[in-house]
């Protein structure tokens, strides 16, 4: 009886430790404003919040409580519309490993990744991705 009660208290511990310390997904939307590449942010958060921020596999959205500040605009050509599009980013220090795939390019720096996907609207939605067990940085 008392190996089934700690079992219970020690799986309830880890149950609450991965939910607080779960991968932390960060979501904002840029669409264009011309021809030239100029785009803006859009609110992609629930609550007209500008970031979608999801803690854990499965979970809900909620409005995001960070502020990215970007050091680097990135200009891409947009799969779809063949058209250029500049956004804000911010990567980490270091070479990332460059994936890229029909429709978005990622930067993968083993423990945390930032993406680009590329919507057919011509819009772009970047993703900051903290990894297993590890929260959002923005050093």
């Amino acid at each position: 009886m008392l190996h089934c009660i700690r079992s219970i208290a020690i799986l309830i511990a880890f149950g609450m430790w991965t939910q607080s310390a779960s991968a932390e997904h960060l979501r904002f939307h840029f669409k264009p404003v011309d021809a030239c590449g100029t785009m803006t942010q859009v609110a992609a958060g629930p609550d007209g919040s500008l970031g979608e921020l999801r803690r854990g596999f499965g979970s809900r959205p909620m409005p995001s409580p960070y502020l990215v500040r970007p050091n680097q605009m990135v200009t891409f050509r947009h799969p779809y519309t063949g058209q250029h599009a500049t956004v804000p980013i911010r990567l980490p220090q270091g070479a990332p490993r460059m994936e890229q795939t029909s429709d978005r390019i990622i930067y993968n720096y083993g423990d945390y990744v930032v993406e680009a996907r590329f919507l057919p609207n011509g819009s772009i939605d970047l993703i900051y991705n903290s990894g297993f067990l590890r929260s959002l940085r923005f050093d």
